[in-house]
């Protein structure tokens, strides 16, 4: 993310209270830009519009929204994934001719991923009108775009630009969706929300072109990096995968609805875990600030220190310096969220009592804020993971969380409404325990790792370049 760690960098290095909270609010919005996002928008509309609208067109718009994030977010995660890797191989061996490339390529895959999906979900399962049908297809289709685009978001260093496509495509989608709605309700709705979210697509793709501006050409190694990372492809999707498959088995309870779309829901699970979810927006952003100026700098120390043969003795000294970076930062943020998750769940019944929220919700939440904090750090997990290319540790770690997410979650159902949540909760705990092992056993052997895998990798790229240069 060489855009916004040369910003955070900068502002940390001012050394004053103004340059802290710039950098912080910075490392907000790459952590969870589209999440707040999405959320201030919804809960505008609501507060809004509910003296306009029916209870059944609130709820079929609020199903086709639930939907269209989590599958979208499952679908884009594994191009993601990929993509990412090649960005950041390009940023670091300084040819950024490919980026205009890799950003386009993504989105097409995205595309030819996504609208099957959407397509049958819309037109075979849910009982939509025929524009409805239209726009909830868009509206998933743009969702997974924006997914892909935040990845460049990192890559840019006019941060004005991003904040402005983002505060302008909000204020845009609540009043087309006040506007509209009023007039072709659900599907006015939706359309409300796929115009604002075309403005911040459109303006994020644009300040990312606009920031490397070099002629677009096919990416030439999408291939071979697609077939270098199958691991990290599938770790994608089973990271995120198991992250929302919890929310898809609870749509299966006694207590969810059906509703008018045929779409099935369960507003009272959903609604807790989501919330619960906003409790990590704080630590992501200390990661997010601390990841890009202390660690990156070590980080990037100790791999130039191996690719120039540097002495054994200095690598290992930076070795060093890099297991103390991830130590001193993992006990920060378990503190850090720590204190939030006790917090929260000890004052959850003030919280939702204040805000005015459902009581039926309140264990669930309590699950939720605890699960989002092992959450968070398995995510902290399979970043460092993915730093140093250890796509083995990943996928054992991904593929564990998915299938204990599914099976505690499956047992949880059956034991009844009290234990709701709780399968995501131990889920999220076995993963960082697990996580947690692999990370210690990959720093221990960090050098030789790094090693073979650099030889490997720039093997298989001469190899490519070679077989290509004969034919």
């Amino acid at each position: 993310m060489a855009g916004i760690g040369f910003l955070l960098r900068k502002l940390a290095a001012q050394d004053n209270f103004s340059g802290l909270i710039r950098a912080y609010f910075h490392s907000t919005l790459a952590a969870a830009g589209p999440w707040i996002f999405i959320v201030i928008s919804i809960g505008s509309v609501n507060f809004l519009t509910y003296t306009f609208f029916g209870l059944s067109e609130i709820e079929d718009f609020h199903s086709i929204i639930i939907y269209d994030f989590v599958f979208s977010f499952i679908l884009a995660a594994p191009i993601y994934m990929v993509s990412a890797r090649y960005v950041a191989d390009c940023l670091y061996a300084k040819d950024l001719s490919p980026l205009p490339g890799i950003l386009i390529a993504s989105l097409i895959f995205v595309l030819i991923l996504t609208l099957p999906v959407a397509t049958v979900l819309y037109f075979f399962y849910a009982n939509l009108s025929p524009a409805l049908i239209i726009l909830s297809v868009v509206n998933f289709i743009l969702f997974s775009q924006t997914w892909i685009t935040t990845l460049y978001l990192g890559c840019i260093r006019n941060f004005r630009a991003i904040t402005a496509s983002w505060i302008a495509g909000m204020i845009l989608t609540i009043i087309c969706i006040n506007i509209l709605g009023k007039v072709y309700g659900s599907a006015g709705m939706m359309l409300g929300v796929n115009i604002g979210f075309t403005l911040v697509l459109f303006g994020l793709t644009a300040s990312g072109l606009a920031e490397y501006p070099y002629s677009f050409k096919i990416p030439e190694k999408f291939r071979y990096y697609f077939h270098r990372y199958k691991g990290l492809f599938w770790s994608g999707f089973f990271l995120f995968a198991g992250m929302w498959v919890d929310k898809v088995i609870m749509w299966c309870a006694p207590e969810a609805v059906i509703h008018d779309n045929n779409l099935r829901t369960f507003p009272v699970y959903d609604g807790g875990m989501f919330f619960s979810y906003l409790t990590i927006i704080p630590v992501l952003a200390l990661f997010v600030f601390s990841l890009e100026t202390n660690f990156y700098i070590s980080y990037f120390r100790y791999i130039q220190h191996i690719e120039r043969n540097s002495p054994f003795s200095i690598i290992e000294e930076e070795k060093k310096n890099i297991i103390k970076e991830i130590t001193t930062n993992g006990r920060s943020y378990m503190m850090l969220q720590g204190s939030i998750a006790f917090v929260v769940i000890l004052l959850a019944p003030q919280i939702f009592d204040w805000i005015g929220l459902d009581f039926l919700q309140l264990e669930i939440f309590r699950f939720g804020v605890l699960g989002a904090f092992f959450a968070a750090l398995n995510l902290f997990i399979f970043i460092f993971l993915s730093y140093f290319d250890a796509q083995k540790p990943m996928l054992v770690a991904s593929v564990t969380l998915f299938a204990t997410n599914v099976i505690l979650t499956l047992i949880c159902l059956n034991l009844g409404f009290a234990y709701y949540g709780l399968g995501f909760c131990l889920s999220m705990i076995l993963t960082f325990g697990l996580g947690a092992i692999m990370l210690v056993r990959l720093l221990n052997n960090l050098t030789y790792h790094v090693f073979i895998s650099n030889v490997v990798k720039n093997h298989e790229i001469n190899t490519s370049c070679q077989v290509k240069d004969v034919m």
